[in-house]
């Protein structure tokens, strides 16, 4: 119904009309200038990677050499059957798939790169110029999946920059992958691939690239009960009907990938012999160097118990692996505590996640999709069997992805990557890669403290998701600040590396070799515990 044009002057103003102003208007998500501006930071990590080619190489680089011999030289039926080298196949078959593909080049750039028994520990320039172009073409995934995270989202271009920075500028990932030697780089794209598709609500293509995911690595199944619930309370809804032939497609889907993946070693009568090579549950409960989680307090309380009882007068007999020389074995590391078993970590593992898996079954929200799969991860690094301190790149690398939703969020985010970053640096002990892991973490630790500080200013740029009240009852936000227990622990990183890397050797010269390894890996699961009950908390309390 409409006033009379001779009665619109006659209504009082006394309260007059104000609208909101209305956000400036954002570009389509698809817009060419966007997707042109991730390849800014791209293009930096990419000169930074070719600069470290000459670097420092691990044992991982003669793993995956061996195995790009192994699937060029020998029929697929034999590919996880073969003991040529120490380094068996023991990654799953799209994985496999993926280095007959580029052993079919690395055949053309150097054939002796790939003969089985003439490549075993062959390095020649051209094998290593192959390999670590390989990881930094292949890491081109993870670039597009940082564009996806970014894509459908209201950022503004210096937010949807600096989260760009945060994946592709991580030195965790230049570590592992373009120094130590391995592909985490494209595996963590397809992850955050996944979660970003979850995000949009394209909850069938999410399933799709995170079933292909774990058949490229199996070590990302921990996430898969968060994928589970959430997807059977999300994409399967609608009444039953529909609900289950939503099902049906979903199961369908991931079935067509499995079978894709395993189906040419059930037809060779392998599958055994796949899953044993995948699940070398003979290794025991820790890896040869610490990851810094929950089973390094078990650890070191059992040793204490243990010399505690010897002093007590009691006949303790030390276990046969010794968790301190960096061994380990299927006997028994423990003297006084009971043995860790896979079933029981397992177990663990799955209480740890329960308290998100009920999240996603009460309220199935795709904005919570990175912060739950993050904290799965985090669940399976903290208690799970056989875990490499790799594993934090799992979990810190999506959760750059929720750095910005509040200042909390980015505190915790620059603490935590710290303490990943910092946990990976006795995977490069020479001293001629010392310089470059230390530049590396305070690049980008300068990186985070300058974005953060200009992405949370104070109290006149903060979204309301992140205000406080004042005492003038106005609305006000604190600049980004590190606490006074955040910068004591971080100091105290320091200091373990002062000890570790100039003291120890003056005060104890060859005694106690296992000290500074042993300390890196108890300082820094402090943190990661501490980040476990800060995610477990965030996710308790988000409704």
């Amino acid at each position: 119904m409409e006033l009379p044009s001779q009665h619109i002057s006659q209504i009082p103003r006394t309260y007059p009309l104000k609208l909101p102003a209305l956000p400036p208007m954002k570009k389509h998500p698809n817009d060419h200038r966007q997707i042109g501006g991730v390849w800014w930071p791209a293009l930096v990590a990419t000169a930074v990677k070719l600069l470290l080619i000459p670097a420092y190489r691990s044992t991982d680089f003669e793993v995956h050499r061996h195995w790009l011999a192994l699937t060029h030289s020998l029929p697929l039926y034999q590919w996880y059957s073969d003991a040529t080298s120490q380094w068996t196949l023991d990654y799953p078959p799209f994985f496999a798939y993926f280095e007959k593909f580029l052993s079919f080049l690395a055949s053309r750039v150097d054939p002796t790169m790939t003969d089985l028994h003439r490549g075993l520990n062959y390095a020649s320039p051209l094998t290593i110029l192959f390999q670590r172009l390989s990881v930094t073409l292949s890491d081109f995934v993870v670039v597009y999946s940082a564009y996806r995270l970014t894509r459908n989202k209201i950022f503004s271009n210096f937010d949807r920059f600096l989260i760009w920075a945060l994946v592709i500028w991580s030195p965790g990932l230049f570590i592992v992958d373009h120094l130590h030697f391995q592909y985490n780089g494209f595996l963590l794209g397809m992850l955050l691939l996944s979660i970003s598709c979850l995000e949009e609500g394209r909850d069938l293509l999410g399933g799709f690239v995170f079933a292909v995911l774990l058949c490229f690595k199996h070590l990302f199944a921990v996430a898969a009960p968060v994928y589970f619930v959430y997807l059977f309370r999300h994409y399967c809804r609608g009444g039953l009907v529909k609900g289950f032939g939503k099902l049906v497609i979903m199961g369908s889907v991931v079935s067509l990938v499995f079978a894709a993946a395993y189906g040419p070693f059930l037809y060779y009568g392998q599958i055994r012999e796949v899953f044993r090579r995948m699940f070398p549950f003979g290794r025991g409960l820790c890896h040869a160097y610490w990851a810094p989680n929950f089973w390094v307090f078990y650890i070191m309380l059992d040793k204490f118990l243990a010399f505690l009882l010897v002093r007590l007068g009691f006949n303790i007999q030390a276990p046969k692996a010794s968790f301190t020389g960096g061994l380990v074995g299927d006997s028994s590391p423990f003297a006084v505590l009971p043995t860790i078993t896979p079933l029981i970590t397992f177990i663990t593992v799955l209480l740890a996640i329960s308290p998100c898996l009920i999240k996603a079954w009460r309220n199935p929200q795709p904005r919570m999709a990175s912060r739950w799969v993050s904290y799965a991860y985090t669940c399976g690094f903290l208690f799970g069997w056989h875990v490499h301190e790799k594993a934090s790149l799992h979990f810190v690398i999506p959760l750059a992805a929720t750095a910005l939703k509040s200042m909390e969020d980015a505190k915790h985010y620059f603490f935590l990557s710290i303490v990943s970053c910092y946990s990976l640096f006795p995977l490069l002990f020479e001293a001629q890669e010392y310089p470059i892991k230390v530049l590396l973490l305070l690049l980008y630790g300068i990186l985070m403290f300058f974005g953060f500080s200009s992405r949370f200013p104070g109290p006149t740029s903060t979204p309301p998701s992140v205000v406080v009240k004042g005492r003038d009852n106005k609305l006000e936000t604190p600049p980004f600040h590190i606490g006074w227990l955040g910068k004591s622990y971080l100091f105290g990183l320091f200091v373990v590396e002062i000890w570790g890397q100039f003291l120890h050797p003056i005060v104890f010269g060859d005694r106690l070799p296992f000290l500074p390894l042993m300390m890196t890996s108890i300082y820094c699961a402090v943190g990661t515990v501490y980040s476990w009950i800060w995610q477990l908390s965030q996710i308790i309390s988000t409704h």
